[in-house]
């Protein structure tokens, strides 16, 4: 197992400290777990690429490690009543959708490895910062300070999340055209 499948299995490992915390009233190691757990997930990408450990596993731990902690955040979060669960339902949503379409599609080739969008990357860039904004308010030193963006944050993250299903359905409608034609020529 090379370095970044590591990262990326320790990203989800931290999700039962992570909720421990918030739900214990530590926000200030809440956050800092958070941070760390980002953290990984640059770090992951940038071994694989400057050291050549890119790896089959690796290219679905990571999308798979960066949806379940998103998602697990959204809903831990929505239960506390710190974001609306419109918002998590549509982030939510969309991830069981692009799995579904994934399964549709990809499932006679056995999964050939897919490469994020830049909308997918931005969007999930953008719910992780939506994250940090929610979670800020909860640590003295930022009280407060990043409150502002609380709102244009999640609607952000509303249109980023709707754009890059949009998509992702249509691209994985083209792939199944392509499948389906490459298929039926032969």
């Amino acid at each position: 197992m090379t370095i970044p499948n590591v990262l990326s299995l320790l990203r989800i490992l931290s999700l039962p400290f992570l909720f421990y915390l918030m739900g214990n009233d530590y926000p200030v190691a809440a956050f800092c777990v958070l941070i760390g757990s980002w953290f990984t997930d640059l770090l992951d990408g940038f071994i694989a690429r400057t050291f050549n450990q890119s790896s089959k596993l690796g290219s679905y731990l990571d999308p798979i490690a960066d949806k379940v902690v998103t998602a697990s955040l959204f809903i831990f979060l929505t239960y506390y009543g710190r974001i609306p669960l419109w918002l998590t339902a549509t982030v939510v949503g969309r991830d069981v959708v692009l799995l579904c379409g994934l399964l549709v599609v990809f499932m006679p080739q056995r999964f050939p490895v897919t490469s994020p969008s830049y909308l997918g990357k931005f969007t999930t860039f953008f719910q992780a910062l939506t994250l940090l904004v929610v979670m800020s308010d909860s640590v003295p030193a930022f009280k407060g300070y990043l409150t502002r963006f609380y709102s244009p944050a999640l609607y952000v993250t509303l249109v980023l999340t709707l754009l890059s299903l949009v998509q992702y359905v249509f691209r994985g409608i083209a792939m199944l055209r392509h499948t389906r034609t490459n298929a039926g020529s032969v």
